[in-house]
């Protein structure tokens, strides 16, 4: 691995966030909030620290593909810290772990959070963690493939680490025009959803926030009560469209916008049909068991389960209603919804449908062979047959992800963390989804956990937002050879 280039484009990144931190400063200064001096020792800051690294290292040479495993790595965790900064210097948290964990919540679209009192926070606060979720749900790499030339070349190592999914495709030959061309159905999708949220009765300053985590699957908003705090069905509904969008292949939506004849792709992808198919599935199943077990009314049945399904399947995590209080049944499906995820080339976390669709044809492949051993019989997913690399791909996450999963929930038990708690706090985490269950849960925040704690899941947090093995590739000794 080449340090000086990894410097080079950490600072550039540092450089970047820093200059970001000048929107939120802006509107802090608007509304006449002292937070905005805050903002500006935090963006002063890191555009000079990240300005100093990028000049003494700026004839570095181009990465290479061992490269590219740092530089995300490294880049995550420099916005962890950096956009911590403002948290700390505006008086927002009390302590640098608090920091780490609320911008680390932020730039994996986790939504964890350990701030209370939302309302009473200052404007340019709540649009910081806003931008974070957004900027971090296509990724603050692919934002750097558009707008920073020096990581035009080269920015295939980058973006292979940052896209999920067990591949990473192009729209276009060029890198930096597939970037752009996702970032500019991101923008579009986002603004699309703001105007609806104000056409509902949103006021505009939070449709504007919660659009950003919307298409983030984020699930950061401005208000203790979250999305339930409106107390609106068709806010509700608005936000169900979105969050259904978000989880979906940005790739497809791409395609259905900018690309003649190909609305209609989405029912032709197997991944997209599996995730419609098993977000209506378990949407009914839980509108179901809320109309028979805890005597809702068929209609808010209806919007509350399929919000909720549809919040933890695309790991955004917006609460509309205490999915705590419902009972054993729901809080073990959105546990599976947790680990599940949305679609790969989304923004959403977990394993992915793909893998899982993957998975379910490798065991029925085997089961054929065990029955018919002469047969001869090869995975497809689609109409492509299923290269034995990528097979090979999806098993090796899916064990490190359950491993990663185990390991966590055993750290936290460690730290005198009840089992349910460690649980839905780890799988969460690992999955980008923001709450967990019982003392972490939809109603409470993640601020009564110790440090050891915090840490813990962010660093999970992050390995769940790099798909684990960009972060284990770094502890290959063949990744630091020169």
């Amino acid at each position: 691995m080449h340090l000086l280039p990894l410097i080079n484009i950490v600072g550039l990144l540092t450089l970047l966030l820093g200059g970001m931190q000048l929107i939120p400063m802006a509107l802090a200064l608007a509304y006449g909030e002292a937070d905005w001096l805050g903002f500006l020792y935090s963006a002063t800051g890191a555009m000079v620290v990240g300005g100093a690294m990028w000049f003494f290292t700026r004839k570095a040479t181009d990465i290479n593909e061992r490269d590219g495993f740092g530089v995300v790595t490294l880049g995550w965790v420099a916005a962890c810290f950096v956009g911590g900064m403002p948290y700390m210097l505006t008086g927002t948290t009390a302590t640098i772990t608090d920091a780490a964990f609320e911008s680390m919540a932020g730039f994996t679209t986790t939504g964890s959070t350990v701030l209370n009192h939302l309302e009473s926070l200052g404007h340019g606060v709540l649009l910081w963690r806003s931008m974070t979720q957004w900027f971090g749900g296509m990724g603050i790499i692919v934002l750097a493939l558009v707008i920073l030339p020096a990581l035009g070349i080269g920015g295939m190592q980058l973006y292979k680490r940052e896209v999920s999914g067990p591949s990473a495709e192009k729209l276009t030959p060029r890198i930096r025009d597939t970037a752009r061309a996702l970032w500019s159905v991101y923008a579009l999708l986002t603004l699309a959803q703001a105007i609806a949220l104000v056409l509902a009765g949103m006021p505009v300053f939070d449709a504007i926030n919660h659009a950003l985590t919307t298409l983030s699957t984020a699930g950061f908003s401005t208000r203790d009560g979250s999305i339930g705090a409106y107390n609106s069905a068709a806010i509700e509904w608005i936000i169900i469209f979105f969050m259904m969008a978000a989880g979906t292949n940005y790739f497809l939506h791409y395609r259905a916008m900018f690309r003649r004849g190909q609305q209609l792709n989405y029912f032709r992808d197997p991944e997209w049909r599996w995730y419609a198919f098993g977000t209506v599935v378990a949407a009914l199943v839980m509108a179901g068991y809320l109309i028979v077990e805890r005597d809702y009314e068929p209609f808010r049945a209806l919007t509350k389960g399929t919000f909720q399904v549809v919040s933890v399947l695309t790991t955004t995590g917006y609460g509309s209603d205490d999915f705590g209080q419902w009972g054993p049944f729901p809080m073990m499906l959105l546990f599976a919804l947790m680990i599940t995820g949305g679609c790969a080339g989304s923004t959403s976390g977990g394993v992915k449908w793909v893998r899982i669709v993957l998975m379910m044809k490798f065991i029925r492949m085997e089961v054929l062979r065990l029955i018919h051993p002469r047969l001869v019989v090869h995975a497809k997913f689609g109409h492509a047959r299923v290269t034995p690399d990528i097979l090979g791909n999806v098993f090796a996450f899916i064990f490190l992800y359950m491993t990663t999963l185990g390991v966590t929930t055993l750290l936290l038990t460690l730290d005198g963390n009840s089992i349910l708690t460690a649980m839905g706090s780890a799988a969460s985490a690992l999955g980008n989804v923001g709450p967990g269950f019982d003392a972490t849960g939809p109603s409470t925040t993640f601020a009564g956990l110790s440090d050891f704690s915090k840490w813990v899941l962010t660093l999970a947090m992050m390995m769940g937002r790099l798909e684990l093995m960009t972060v284990f590739a770094l502890f290959m000794p063949h990744t630091w050879r020169v």
